[in-house]
């Protein structure tokens, strides 16, 4: 038996300083009241346009291929994102525990579907696909995503919302690179969305939503380093 006392620490999630692919995990954090210690890589970008080198290190000391997100909890260390959200949605201890298997697994849809909205809009920022390419891309993914949601009210039916509903978020209030990429690629998120837009701005008006996004260091929701959403 262990010391009287004795504590797990928090998880430290190790990503760049902005939306991407830790913000839904942070997020996660922020409705299920998991303490955990946001350890931005800032500033993410050096001054090539490229991701400022040394955080390889992160996930090579563990083993890994050294990209992020890597989390750390006591003994355990996680790359890839999806991992990492599912396990910091079980262990927290508000909403996420009350979730049928059903709600589980639409909560994990949405999330895969805001990771391959994520590769592809990434991808136009690193310049491997060009802007009509990402809007035939953005053209299956919208309407789709759209269809899904209700007329009222969060994903699963609830009075909070779940992680379908941050990933909602993420996806239509994430600036890098979920808004940047469209941005420059002259693709309307917002005018033939409106349940989109709904259920991203109801879930980040959600209190515990809201005061994490209010808090946030680096607003790394909404980061926007190479001034692209103003342009």
């Amino acid at each position: 038996m262990g010391a009287q006392g004795s504590k797990m620490p928090c998880p430290t999630l190790n990503y760049f300083s902005i939306c991407g692919r830790g913000e839904l995990a942070r997020l996660i954090c922020a409705l299920g009241e998991v303490e955990f210690e946001d350890k931005t890589w800032a500033p993410a970008f050096d001054e090539s346009g490229g991701w400022r080198q040394g955080y390889q290190a992160i996930g090579n000391a563990f083993g890994f291929p050294g990209t992020m997100p890597v989390l750390e909890h006591g003994d355990l260390k996680l790359f890839q994102t999806a991992a990492i959200e599912s396990y910091l949605a079980s262990i927290a201890p508000k909403v996420f525990p009350g979730l049928t298997p059903a709600q589980k697994g639409k909560d994990m849809m949405f999330a895969q579907i805001k990771a391959d909205i994520n590769a592809s809009t990434e991808s136009l920022l690193f310049k491997k696909i060009d802007g009509p390419t990402l809007t035939e891309i953005l053209e299956k993914w919208y309407p789709i995503l759209e269809g899904l949601l209700p007329e009222a009210g969060f994903v699963n039916g609830l009075a909070t919302p779940t992680m379908a509903d941050l990933a909602v978020l993420v996806i239509a209030k994430g600036c890098m690179p979920f808004q940047a990429a469209p941005k420059l690629a002259s693709f309307d998120t917002v005018s033939k969305y409106s349940k989109i837009k709904r259920v991203a701005d109801e879930t980040a008006a959600f209190p515990a939503i809201a005061k994490f996004l209010a808090a946030s260091e680096h607003k790394t929701l909404t980061a926007d380093p190479f001034g692209i959403m103003g342009s």
